[in-house]
């Protein structure tokens, strides 16, 4: 990422925290975690916006386990979205 997205600054302990790691993915994972929590400790932060991509399976773990929901369930998409013809037009 460091060196392929123009404006985004890495900090070297995220680097070699992730470098470091035996499974990166988690460990990525686990720094969203952690930086949600934090943020939601800020006065006058409201929210984040999480992407993942071609991960985007792993947001609603993401936010499940930074807990902020207090208990409520991240949306999830539905396994087969209706098809057009299956909705009620009235």
């Amino acid at each position: 990422m460091r060196a392929h997205v123009p404006g985004l600054h890495v900090p070297d302990e995220i680097i070699a925290r992730l470098a470091g790691s035996t499974d990166q993915a988690r460990e990525g994972r686990n720094l969203c975690v952690e930086l949600i929590q934090e943020l939601h400790t800020i006065k006058g932060v409201s929210g984040v916006h999480v992407m993942a991509y071609r991960q985007e399976e792993s947001v609603a773990e993401v936010i499940d386990r930074s807990g902020v929901l207090g208990g409520r369930r991240p949306w999830r998409p539905e396994a087969t979205p209706p098809s057009l013809s299956d909705r009620k037009i009235s």
